[in-house]
């Protein structure tokens, strides 16, 4: 556990905006101590930058685009792609992270951590949908490029728009442009009747929960305690999170040796649900009991 990088992850997703891609590269130095968030962000402004340069040739002098732009963040380069029509920034974007950079979805990263690291993601230039997505928004968001991620069941893609003028866009599949048709299959795909509002952008927040979600199911899959305990963790320093967080981590730090904080989170969990789930706070007391007689 780094005690720096998680008190900077505490502060970072409670302001307004949230770094979604800070946010995400202090998820991945829970797995990789020695990470330099500074490094890393560096490489997501290389990114912008090339973008930048790709739109020069295809759209013109870029520097001059949407100079208007009161919302425009601006590459590292401080030049701007705000003011582009939605389909040409998404084609752009395509060209450039998906074509000419290699950013693309790969099945066999389902079953790897590291297609949950955004550390790994950039510099393999493939991962599951959620964290392409990410690359998309946060490359966007330094060029004035108004975008965000999409969290459709079991995928996410990026609206490059605003919520009512957009186009959607797939970065699994290397940025193609997608329709609301196809969308909205992969919603029915699921077993889910579709409606707009699966159109809607992803909260930080909820991203953020979903991609500790995907580390902790892969952590109980492999039986990776450790990993499963932090992705736990991170996400009780969320501003919201589910009760029943606390009586996993319990469950978990019982398992690890630490039977007075398992004991302590599973009497939370128990005071937080014991008129709701009275079943259920009755087994996390009981297994609080039998944590605290291991202490004997």
């Amino acid at each position: 556990m780094n005690v720096q990088t998680r008190r900077q992850f505490a502060e970072v997703v409670r302001q307004e905006p949230v770094d979604l891609g800070l946010a995400c590269l202090l998820i991945a130095a829970e797995a990789e101590p020695d990470l330099d968030p500074a490094r890393e962000l560096a490489r997501l402004d290389a990114l912008a930058a090339e973008t930048c340069h790709l739109a020069d040739v295809t759209v013109g002098d870029a520097s001059t685009a949407g100079s208007t732009g009161d919302t425009a963040e601006g590459s590292a380069t401080g030049r701007t792609l705000a003011g582009l029509d939605v389909r040409t920034a998404a084609e752009i974007l395509r060209e450039a992270l998906g074509v000419r950079g290699s950013f693309h979805g790969d099945p066999a990263d389902y079953n790897s951590l590291n297609a949950s690291l955004l550390t790994s993601v950039l510099r393999r230039r493939h991962g599951l949908p959620i964290l392409l997505s990410v690359v998309w928004v946060e490359v966007a968001r330094r060029l004035g490029i108004p975008a965000y991620p999409i969290g459709l069941p079991g995928h996410v893609i990026v609206g490059v728009g605003s919520p009512g003028r957009y186009v959607l866009v797939d970065p699994f599949s290397g940025g193609r442009l997608i329709t609301v048709h196809e969308a909205a299959e992969r919603v029915r795909s699921a077993g889910v009747p579709f409606t707009r509002t699966y159109l809607e952008p992803m909260s930080p927040a909820d991203l953020l929960m979903r991609v500790l979600g995907n580390i902790r199911v892969w952590a109980a899959r492999t039986d990776t305690i450790a990993t499963r305990l932090w992705a736990v963790e991170l996400s009780l320093l969320l501003p919201h999170h589910p009760v029943h967080l606390r009586r996993e981590r319990g469950e978990l730090r019982t398992r690890l040796g630490d039977f007075l904080g398992g004991a302590e989170d599973l009497t939370t969990f128990a005071d937080a649900v014991g008129l709701l789930e009275p079943a259920a706070a009755a087994a996390a007391r009981e297994a609080a009991h039998a944590a605290r007689a291991r202490l004997n």
